[in-house]
């Protein structure tokens, strides 16, 4: 029988598991599990299984929100195998101390769902009970890693394919069930924090229509005429995550001072092509923008200079994009209508 499996079991039911005869299952894991158990006894004899079967060496609970199923947990991880290499990371310091670090890559926490079946079975234990500010270090064998769920670890020993066994630290930053409401708070404190450039501007301030996108002219503009469909304009641009991270820019000296400059971009104004709506907008030859791209243009006119801030939802949603922006990230461009380039 199938279930939500997002709940963690008492010190007395994982006793109560662990004090029960180890057998060994009859199902496809058989051999993983006599290794995993020997090597569990060798390294970490004191240990004791949750209800699930994974197994947790510190812990930290944390005193902020809950992470709940049905939400959003932000969050900082490293994970290794048992012999402690480093499969994956979020942190900067990681990616130095394997001298993979590459300016202008995103390096802090990253947003995961704890909707079912989106996180593996043995995380989303390792996950419950933990608050925003908890830290937590877990052993997770590898029939837990595993995206069904079922009622007990010997459903998942029958039934789960072979992984790998990982050891992963957890650190929650945060914890929400509203994304996008999450994502217009950190806009207002954006706004706040950069009361220079956008004034008294709230998150009250959204376009008509398009809650979560918000647009600041910078400078008056002397011809307020919208453009007529099939206009070409040039324009300069500079893509930025919230923190003032530079992810994408047709500055060449900005470029380069923020690590993401490539020898095989030309930095000059870019071709804007318009249409009838803004979701007709396209850059260069032919390249469909995103549309909180194409939506910052829209609201602009001859020779603008603006600002169009904006949720995920307008951007590039839970997947983020390449190794730059993360997924779930709330965007500025800041863009400038220009003179054709000769």
């Amino acid at each position: 029988m199938k279930k939500i499996i997002f709940s963690f079991l008492s010190v007395a039911a994982a006793i109560a598991f662990t004090g029960c005869a180890k057998m060994a299952p009859s199902g496809a894991n058989d051999a993983n599990k006599r290794y995993f158990d020997a090597w569990m006894e060798i390294n970490h004899p004191d240990a004791r299984p949750t209800g699930l079967g994974i197994y947790i060496l510190e812990d930290e609970p944390g005193t902020g929100i809950p992470v709940e199923e049905g939400g959003y947990v932000l969050m900082d991880y490293t994970t290794t195998d048992l012999e402690g290499n480093i499969l994956t990371y979020t942190e900067e310091d990681k990616a130095k101390q394997l001298g993979k670090y590459k300016e202008g890559n995103y390096y802090g926490p990253k947003f995961q769902t704890t909707m079912e079946g989106t996180l593996p079975a043995g995380l989303a234990e390792a996950l419950s009970g933990m608050k925003a500010g908890g830290r937590r270090k877990v052993i997770v064998p590898s029939w837990l890693i595993s995206y069904e769920t079922y009622d007990t670890e010997e459903e998942y020993l029958e039934e789960s394919n072979s992984a790998s066994n990982t050891i992963y630290e957890l650190k929650v930053r945060d914890f929400t069930e509203d994304i996008e409401k999450w994502q217009i708070g950190k806009i207002g404190e954006y706004f706040k924090a950069n009361s220079d450039k956008f004034g008294d501007m709230t998150v009250a301030d959204s376009l008509k229509d398009h809650g979560g996108f918000y647009y600041k002219r910078l400078a008056p503009v002397k011809d307020t005429t919208s453009f007529p469909k099939d206009t070409t304009i040039y324009i300069n641009y500079t893509g930025r995550l919230l923190d003032g991270t530079v992810f994408d820019t047709t500055d060449e000296r900005l470029a380069k001072d923020s690590g993401i400059w490539s020898s095989s971009r030309t930095y000059e104004p870019v071709k804007i092509n318009w249409g009838e709506k803004y979701t007709d907008i396209t850059m260069g030859s032919s390249s469909s923008i995103i549309s909180g791209f194409a939506l910052t243009l829209w609201q602009m006119r001859k020779f603008e200079h603006g600002i169009g801030v904006f949720t995920s939802e307008y951007g590039y949603g839970y997947s983020g994009s390449g190794e730059s922006i993360p997924g779930f990230a709330p965007l500025s461009f800041e863009i400038e209508i220009v003179k054709k380039p000769e």
